[in-house]
């Protein structure tokens, strides 16, 4: 007995769709459409059934309710089972074999219009529940909703189970994508590709999915790489998650701080930012808390640096920088982020960002830094590799050493650099952070062989804590307890 076939056309985008079509009837399909593709049908004179007229429901709403019917989803979703197609008969409705869906182009219209009316429109309803209902009887209704595809529907007619599955799976990841487009116009993000030239090595490909509204980019010939945009990560997040007045100044080089102060004037945090680490600085990514004047810019392009990032700068001051045309001048807006994400070889990590504050508890000694103080040498504390130490003066980090295998060849290396500067002579106290515990006194007995006054700030939690706090009390360490890690794995 023969079986008819029919497909049903609902598309936003009609490219190809006259060869689609012809094929379709070649192979004996009745055609049914809707509004804009009845429309098209019409005018290359190819047969089809009007939706509307079958269902004999009229599009209503101006055409915000087209497809959502019975005798359409019923079509779809019917299983090739006697008591389903028993019904379907019943009900005079035909099974949809084929369906040709592409939806309302959202993502395009969010670049071009700016009226919130206008994208609430491109918003698609019926395009959307079709090809999620047919991808949930996909071994009955193939489902194509990419126009590039339709050769390889003509070309390997009719599709294989597999293929109808493969399909699907390409169905369900457009409108995932559409669902995620749509949920971060609502909360504000604007979010697209941006092309990056290749990924850490030129060898890997690579793309960034940002937020536009994020950043600006002012000058600067090339576009951000992909090392620019991890190292900028950690530099604005440096900068601008330290809740203070005063001017802050982040170096970042191979996503690790190599130079951050927080000081009363711009002039002096970035300086003193740069000593911390002026071999490790050049190349590097700059980040500022606040507008950026003329007296930082005309010290800022006295060395070279790959990108500059701040709230905004002086108009003199973006001139001056403008000048040094490989350099790329940012505008970064302030932000608060909630969530991280990590790929790994299963799927992806997410989890809360680190942004918790650290109380402290004394454990030996009197505490001379202020919270401000404490917050900032956190946040710099926070992007050093495990297991971090970071030495600061009263404002600045002056050493850091971190993604060694134990705490105390990092501790020992991080002192290394200390004495290799040449400042350390003008250095009367410092104070000197650990992400996590130490689990044993090797490193304390350390930092108390080196002949400078110095505070610690380590979180506890060891199985040996009562024996740190008991050298600690016995050879009168200045020791701060932080109430929180700060591993960076």
């Amino acid at each position: 007995m023969k079986i008819n076939k029919n497909a049903l056309i609902s598309v936003y985008d009609k490219i190809d769709l006259e060869n689609i079509a012809k094929f379709l009837i070649k192979k004996k399909y009745t055609i049914y459409s809707t509004g804009g593709s009845s429309n098209y049908l019409k005018k290359i004179n190819l047969p089809y059934v009007e939706i509307s007229k079958y269902t004999k429901q009229k599009e209503i709403l101006n055409g915000r309710v087209k497809t959502l019917h019975p005798k359409i989803f019923g079509g779809i979703l019917a299983a090739n089972t006697q008591e389903h197609q028993k019904e379907l008969k019943g009900q005079k409705i035909p099974n949809f074999d084929l369906l040709i869906v592409n939806l309302y182009p959202f993502e395009e219209t969010i670049k071009r219009k700016k009226n919130a009316d206008e994208i609430i429109e491109m918003i698609d309803i019926g395009g959307h529940s079709l090809i999620r209902a047919a991808v949930k009887n996909y071994s009955k209704t193939l489902i194509v909703v990419d126009p590039l595809d339709y050769p390889k529907i003509i070309k390997k007619f009719p599709a294989s189970t597999a293929d109808r599955k493969k399909y699907a799976i390409k169905a369900m990841r457009q409108i995932t994508k559409y669902d995620i487009a749509i949920s971060n116009w609502f909360e504000g993000k604007n979010n697209e590709e941006y092309p990056l030239r290749y990924g850490e090595n030129p060898q890997q490909k690579a793309v960034a999915v940002i937020d536009k509204k994020r950043f600006r980019q002012l000058s600067g010939e090339k576009r951000l790489s992909y090392n620019n945009l991890l190292d900028l990560d950690a530099a604005v997040k440096i900068a601008y998650e330290t809740s203070s007045k005063k001017n802050i100044c982040t170096i970042i080089k191979h996503n690790i701080p190599c130079g951050a102060s927080i000081e009363n004037t711009q002039i002096k945090s970035y300086t003193n930012a740069l000593q911390g680490d002026p071999v490790s600085a050049f190349g590097g990514i700059v980040a500022f808390n606040k507008k950026i004047n003329i007296l930082t810019a005309k010290q800022l392009v006295k060395n070279f640096y790959e990108v500059v990032a701040a709230p905004n700068y002086d108009k003199k001051a973006l001139e001056i920088l403008k000048a040094r045309k490989n350099l790329r001048i940012l505008k970064v807006r302030k932000f608060i982020d909630k969530i991280e994400k990590r790929s790994i070889f299963a799927g992806t990590l997410i989890q809360d960002v680190d942004n918790k504050k650290s109380s402290i508890e004394t454990i030996c000694g009197v505490n001379k830094l202020k919270e401000e103080k404490i917050d900032f040498f956190i946040n710099v504390l926070k992007f050093i590799k495990s297991n971090a130490i970071a030495i600061f003066n009263q404002t600045s980090l002056i050493a850091q050493s971190g993604g060694q295998t134990s705490r105390v060849d990092s501790l020992k290396y991080c002192l290394l650099k200390l004495k290799h500067k040449k400042t350390q002579k003008k250095i009367n106290e410092l104070y000197l952070f650990s992400d996590a515990f130490f689990p044993f006194t090797d490193s304390l007995k350390l930092i108390k062989t080196e002949k400078f006054k110095v505070s610690i700030y380590a979180p506890l939690g060891s199985i040996n804590d009562s024996e740190i706090k008991k050298f600690v009390k016995k050879n009168k360490l200045n020791f701060f307890k932080l109430s929180d890690r700060h591993f960076k794995h």
